[in-house]
């Protein structure tokens, strides 16, 4: 048995006080007057203190530790048991305030770090905290860091016009600022680290016996397309998925709860998020300390064919220039019973709202049905529509669900342009004449919006079909300079190229123009979800040029336009009355041992949220059990027809979707989710926890709801709760 390590943990820290610049007054608390009887922790100097935390640094070191002024609990940044296992390269890692990752040449594998190095430092204290210029010497590399604390935390920042590359012979790869911030030793604290893997999920901070060679590593907002290579999902004739796809990081946060210590952290990356990687590492990945952290991209290496035959060679070559963004972290510290991750959401939540990136717009329960107009087929000579479900099929389906007594509906028609679902990009307002024409749409339109419904046109903004437009211009190319081509696997169209956010730009304002005045609301797809780097025209483009460009794209329609996304990144919520196909799961890597609904606490109350289609699920039960325990609204994807008719066009997944199948389960999970959702109305989720089996939401109105996914009747709270059911507690 190893020695006890010291109870000291590390606590990094916080939000909410973005800066004074914000009227609700969120920004630096008060004074700097630091408490009289702890001068000194662990060998780190009081360097700032606020009424809830105080600030311990090691000047030669730059390691931080957070104290929390009310409990005692600390976390700290840098190891506090050694147990002589790492090599020389990762004890300075897990010593270091930064730690680079450098190229040279061909080789990326060089690591710094200001704990090995010959590195020089220029300390400076400030106000809240302090600034330190670091300068490694024998690579000719440098960067400020900047250290502050805030009423709930801390910011760690780099500013970009900090960072020095004066030699030639070493380029800076990666970033990582703090990466053992909160770290722990094996089964030391009783706790887990959070990632944002699809809608949430925990990594325990047991031991984990040396089972993991790798952890969670994932790229915020998705995978760089400029850069990695489009791979299809292994599939079986189109038939069988064998590999489960994995979730992509929605919102940039991460964290680590020592529920021991009743402390926990909420990291939030600020800037420099659109090229980060989140990274949660479990003990046993390379070392035996659980830690969590954001690793910023700064150069990539890119494979450059030297023919248009693959095969016959390529070269590796390194991005001549870095990537130009500050760089910062907050940490909101979460103390007591908010140190989990519940807190962790209610702590995001409330940073969104005070920074104005997330509004009020759930205007109650709604049921979420959507329809497939057209979609084409092979013919003889090109193609011919497949018509699935036509304006007057959408009036009667509307007829049937109000004399069922379902009457709050919010629906999305796809396929509805001219050509059919895959004939992108639109860039007007011409409905296609199968399903009954523009004039037909609009009368639709109107008379749903007259009834209450929310009606919205689907429009994917960022594909193009190379089959029906030519893709010579304006289509994005790799970093090395090939177009990139999302390959299909099916049988109509078995290529999409991307268009550039410029010509997405161009197109979707020319469609908004168009639609406003006749349709209310536009459902954006495509670009929600991506963001790449990419070059046009002998430019290379950065993913912050292009995810500016698409923020900037729906802030112009939204002014015009209601909007609703497809599944939309953070940095678009404030924009959107309703984020469409959450995912309930999260994608059950091996290393992570809880699902939690963590995007859902976030926005439930606040902005509906609706799941993936209720009709493509196998385990329906389970399913409704997921939507009742996460607050999220149920989705159904419908036709008139048969889906058998797609069974030669590019919609061929779509394996049930008639309506007549659905009238009656639609019916029933209306029924059932609006009664639970009157009992919580406009209520947001205060705590959520796991209890075996058993899940026990709380709103904060009072109202707790139960959900038993065991085999086996269990009483929680004194309710007993059969198997695979719920119950709603006032």
């Amino acid at each position: 048995m190893k020695d006890k390590i010291l109870k000291l943990t590390a606590s990094v820290a916080v939000l909410a006080l973005l800066t004074l610049t914000f009227a609700s007054g969120i920004g630096n608390s008060g004074e700097n007057t630091a408490k009289a009887a702890t001068a000194e922790l662990d060998g780190h100097k009081n360097v700032a203190a606020n009424e809830d935390y105080t600030l311990y640094v090691d000047e030669d070191t730059l390691s931080l530790i957070i104290e929390d002024n009310k409990t005692g609990a600390t976390m700290s940044s840098s190891i506090t048991y050694d147990d002589g296992e790492s090599n020389k390269t990762w004890f300075g890692a897990m010593n270091s305030a930064v730690v680079l990752t450098m190229i040279n040449g061909n080789d990326d594998s060089k690591q710094a770090n200001t704990f090995n190095d010959k590195v020089t430092k220029k300390f400076k204290r400030t106000q809240y905290g302090f600034t330190a210029d670091i300068y490694w010497t024998t690579y000719k590399l440098g960067l400020t860091l900047e250290v502050e604390l805030t009423s709930e935390g801390l910011t760690v920042r780099v500013p970009d016009d900090s960072i020095k590359e004066d030699g030639n012979d070493y380029k800076i790869g990666t970033i990582s600022l703090y990466p053992y911030m909160g770290n722990s030793y094996m089964d030391d604290k009783e706790g887990y680290i959070f990632v944002p893997d699809g809608n949430g999920a925990l990594i325990y901070l047991d031991d984990k016996e040396g089972r993991y060679k790798s952890g969670y590593s994932a790229m915020i907002y998705g995978n760089d397309i400029g850069f990695e290579d489009n791979k299809v999902e292994s599939l079986l004739w189109d038939r069988y998925r064998i590999i489960n796809s994995s979730e992509q990081i929605i919102a940039p946060v991460f964290g680590i709860a020592h529920t021991d210590d009743r402390i926990a952290y909420l990291g939030i990356v600020e800037d420099g998020a659109m090229r980060a990687t989140i990274e949660g590492m479990p003990n046993g990945v390379m070392v035996n300390y659980n830690r969590a952290y954001a690793k910023f991209i700064e150069r990539k290496y890119y494979t450059q064919p030297t023919s248009n035959n693959s095969t016959s060679g390529s070269l590796k070559l390194t991005e001549t220039d870095r990537s130009h963004s500050d760089l910062q972290v907050r940490y909101i510290f979460l103390s007591g019973d908010r140190a989990n991750y519940a807190g962790m959401a209610n702590a995001y939540r409330d940073y969104l709202i005070a920074k104005g990136d997330l509004n009020h717009t759930d205007d109650g329960f709604r049921t979420r049905v959507d329809f497939l107009g057209t979609d084409r087929e092979q013919w003889v000579i090109g193609t011919r529509a497949v018509v699935m479900t036509t304006v007057d099929d959408i009036r009667e389906i509307y007829k049937d669900l109000e004399n069922r007594g379902v009457n709050d509906l919010l629906s999305v028609y796809k396929g509805w342009q001219k050509g059919g679902i895959y004939n992108f990009p639109v860039d007007d307002y011409k409905a296609d004449s199968k399903i009954g024409g523009t004039g037909s749409l609009t009368k639709l339109a109107k008379e749903a919006t007259g009834k209450g419904t929310l009606f919205y046109l689907y429009n994917d903004a960022l594909r193009i079909n190379p089959s029906e437009y030519n893709v010579t211009f304006n289509v994005v190319k790799r970093i090395n300079k090939r177009k990139f081509e999302e390959q299909t696997r099916k049988e109509v169209y078995s290529v999409f190229n991307y268009i550039t956010p410029k010509r997405s730009t161009t197109e979707m304002t020319k469609l908004v123009k168009d639609m406003a005045g006749k349709v209310n609301g536009m459902c954006v797809a495509g670009i929600t979800s991506n963001m790449f780097s990419y070059t046009y025209g002998g430019t290379n483009y950065t993913r912050y040029q292009c995810g500016n460009a698409y923020a900037e794209l729906v802030k112009k329609a939204d002014e015009k336009l209601d909007l609703v996304m497809e599944q939309p990144s953070a940095y678009l919520w404030g924009n959107s009355l309703a984020f469409l196909d959450m995912p309930l799961y999260s994608s059950s890597y091996i290393i992570e041992d809880a699902y939690v609904p963590f995007l859902s606490i976030v926005l439930k109350g606040v902005m509906p949220v609706y799941s993936e289609y209720v009709n493509f699920e196998a385990n329906r039960q389970e399913f409704f059990l997921k939507l009742i325990e996460s607050g999220s609204y149920p989705s159904f994807y419908i036709t008139k027809e048969s889906s058998s008719e797609l069974i030669y066009t590019n919609s061929n997944d779509i394996y049930s979707s008639q309506y007549s199948a659905y009238a009656d389960m639609i019916e029933e999970y209306a029924k059932k989710l609006k009664s639970v959702n009157d009992m919580v109305k406009d209520s947001c989720i205060r705590d959520h926890d796991i209890i075996g089996d058993v899940v026990r939401v709380t709103y904060d109105n009072g109202v707790k709801i139960y959900v038993n996914y065991g085999e086996n009747e269990v009483t929680v709270d004194g309710q007993n709760l059969a198997p695979m059911t719920h119950k709603v507690v006032q």
